[in-house]
């Protein structure tokens, strides 16, 4: 993605083994600390803002001040503000040749800003709008926003919880891409949609809670998420991506009845689940969906199971090659509950797995 300086990293083979879950998921699902009303803040100047008016409204297309906290004025010249711009708070300019990497921090003050309100007037925040944002800490919404583009808050890794309006339905692929030290996330009541590697390696989060509302979750969406140890998942989705919570250290995995597919990879390098529970709208699993595992070792697989991948279930690998030349094994006390004839007994044939 332009301009978003942190690479995707190769998913790490080996997960962390502490978590140290301190809250349970209706406490995260509840909070609201990061939605303040826009009564609450005194909104910067508009001197301190590049902007445009189009239709009557404001879209901010750059910042040019030098505080640290940077409230958004709802309005400016009378006119709501209803657009964040693309990449207008970038910590990042475009390569210039003069210093390390091949990439120069801007010469302004958004790597200084350590807090930032957005305010209910704001119904879009577009690509990249506070990518690179190095020193930003706090992140307030007011009820408003309704989406979040691709990138919005990448590799904003200082960021230390968020809470989505109710008003949000939609969170974009990349959008808190690398934000690793987000350890709270609330997503309100109204998401629909979580974009591909939408939260990927934010590695301090310990508590998920998908609301009912999305229906739609992109591949590796939580993925590198090393320390989610806890985990529920909405009732509206049919399908778990790939790759989508890989590298968790989930202990019991509760599918709700609905899903009909599990991605390649889906909860691959989960090395601290021992169970989990399928439901029996389960369709299809895909390949490595429960790969390196090491805790895991009996699955029951539903009758309803047509079509399983490779190394699926029961696969682990010598962690002491897994940064060179993984060394691949069956592991010998794993085992598969399947009803006579079904998928999961043919799986389990095919590779040489007991059965109960």
């Amino acid at each position: 993605m332009k301009k978003i300086i942190c690479s995707i990293l190769a998913l790490a083979l080996v997960s962390c083994a502490f978590c140290g879950c301190e809250k349970n998921a209706e406490d995260v699902q509840t909070s609201d600390v990061n939605i303040v009303e826009d009564k609450d803040v005194t909104p910067n100047d508009s001197s301190e803002f590049a902007y445009e008016e189009k239709d009557g409204s404001i879209t901010i297309k750059g910042y040019k001040g030098s505080s640290t906290t940077v409230n958004i004025p709802p309005e400016i010249d009378g006119k709501p503000v209803t657009v964040i711009g693309e990449y207008a708070f970038d910590g990042f300019e475009e390569n210039d040749g003069s210093v390390q990497n091949g990439k120069s921090y801007k010469d302004n003050n958004i790597n200084t800003i350590t807090s930032i309100h957005i305010p209910g007037s704001v119904k879009s925040i577009e690509k990249g709008a506070f990518t690179n944002c190095f020193s930003l800490t706090e992140l307030t919404f007011a009820e408003g926003v309704e989406s979040l583009e691709e990138g919005a808050f990448a590799c904003c890794d200082k960021v230390l919880s968020v809470s989505l309006p109710s008003t949000v339905t939609k969170v974009g692929s990349y959008a808190f891409y690398e934000c690793y030290s987000i350890r709270e996330l609330s997503l309100g009541k109204s998401v629909q949609s979580i974009g591909e590697y939408a939260f990927y390696n934010c590695y301090d989060l310990r508590t998920l809670v998908l609301p009912d509302s999305v229906t739609e979750l992109g591949t590796g969406a939580f993925a590198g998420c090393d320390t989610l140890c806890e985990l529920t998942l909405s009732k509206s989705l049919t399908v778990i991506p790939d790759y989508c919570f890989s590298g968790s250290l989930i202990e019991k995995l509760e599918i709700p009845k609905g899903i009909t597919e599990l991605g390649e990879g889906a909860f691959s390098q989960s090395s601290a689940l021992s169970e989990a529970s399928l439901p029996d709208s389960l369709v299809k699993i895909g390949e490595k969906a429960f790969y390196m595992c090491p805790e895991y070792t009996e699955a029951s697989i539903p009758e309803s199971v047509t079509e399983i991948g490779e190394k699926a279930f029961g696969y682990n690998v010598d962690a002491s090659k897994a940064l060179s030349d993984p060394d691949e094994f069956l592991k010998e006390d794993f085992s598969i509950k399947a009803k006579k004839g079904s998928a999961a007994e043919k799986y389990a044939e095919e590779n040489g797995i007991k059965t109960k």
